[in-house]
């Protein structure tokens, strides 16, 4: 069960979220490249399950690309190619007319992160902060694998994180080195962030280069972008055969796709919850922060803890106080009790004595 910071598990309880709509992005979007009009194949080349850090699994993913009007998915989960390969199991099971699940990983590091796509295995991951060798050496062997190398949502990974004032994944290599390791493209669009430096890289390398399109989904949520492909048939072979020629372009929509849908409460939510909140307030009185989690047990930052001394004095201050006026009102109403209680007894003892 998917649990938040506090151990209390997530208030959406996704194992029971079922998507029964079909949206359709050609009926109000046209391809980035005016001239790429015909297209058999929209793909989203990007998405994680329940084998990694996303709360759907393989066979709700499938259900949900459907119903944003996907016909082709590349699953990605951190590491492994297990998700994928479940995915593809369901999809040829049950949506063989209508979707096609083409096989790979989330290669996921400090330095970078890079879609591996159309093999059958999972590449071993190199120590969270590789060399420049050893990334090379993924991608070679990757390539010997006889599948793509395709860089992640470059805008994320050098978005700068405070408190350490420095890119989310630190070292991340340039595209120009990417390019002469030899990577095969790049994500244009992840999720909705529109990555105009690298469009305009593969478009000046567009002899070496191939741009594609994920949601990078891991909860449920709108789509904004469809790789556009014209395949010969819609097998994940053939797919893979016009993105390794560099034939594709995209569909934009900016403002996502609806219908959404919220996940159900997760009845352990409101069993737990009380006790997440009161360690909620006490995690008030210092922040810590972790940094970008690496997906090899560390983190790419360090820890850095700010406790906040000046609120702890005034929590002090404060309970003082507190106490102060809880015994002032005790011993008010004590001593009006006392002065109620002499009255009444002054009371009835006039009325005895007449």
């Amino acid at each position: 069960v998917p649990v938040s910071d506090n151990g209390v598990p997530q208030p959406g309880d996704y194992t029971k979220m079922e998507f029964d709509w079909k949206t359709d992005p050609r009926s109000y979007l046209k391809p980035m490249d005016s001239n790429f009009t015909d297209y058999n194949v929209l793909l989203d080349a990007h998405m994680h399950t329940t084998y990694s850090d996303g709360v759907l699994s393989p066979k709700q993913a499938i259900d949900y690309a459907i119903a944003n009007g996907y016909n082709a998915v590349i699953v990605t989960d951190h590491q492994t190619v297990a998700g994928s390969i479940a995915a593809k199991k369901y999809a040829e099971k049950h949506h063989s007319d209508q979707i096609t699940v083409i096989t790979g990983m989330e290669y996921t590091c400090c330095r970078i992160h890079m879609n591996l796509i159309g093999i059958n295995k999972s590449v071993a991951v190199t120590p969270p902060f590789p060399s420049d060798d050893e990334l090379r050496d993924v991608i070679n062997k990757v390539h010997d694998m006889g599948g793509l190398v395709i860089v992640n949502h470059i805008p994320w990974s050098n978005a700068t994180m405070l408190p350490w004032n420095d890119a989310r994944l630190p070292n991340n290599p340039t595209r120009e080195q990417l390019l002469d390791w030899g990577v095969d493209g790049f994500e244009v669009v992840n999720q909705n962030t529109f990555d105009l430096r690298s469009y305009q890289f593969v478009q000046e390398n567009s002899d070496r280069l191939v741009a594609l399109t994920g949601s990078d989904m891991h909860y449920p949520g709108s789509s904004y972008a469809w790789t556009t492909i014209n395949a010969e048939n819609r097998t994940a072979e053939a797919i893979l055969d016009e993105i390794r020629n560099r034939r594709t372009s995209f569909l934009l929509d900016a403002s996502g796709t609806r219908p959404l849908q919220l996940a159900p409460y997760n009845k352990n939510y409101f069993k737990y919850a009380p006790w997440g909140l009161i360690g909620d307030y006490f995690y008030g009185y210092a922040d810590k922060y972790t940094g970008q989690y690496s997906f090899q047990g560390t983190f790419c930052q360090n820890e850095v803890l700010d406790t906040h001394g000046t609120m702890m004095g005034w929590f002090v201050l404060w309970l003082i106080v507190s106490i102060l006026v809880l015994e002032i009102l005790y011993w008010f109403f004590r001593w009006l009790l006392l002065l109620v209680a002499h009255a009444i007894h002054g009371c009835i003892t006039r009325r005895r004595a007449r």
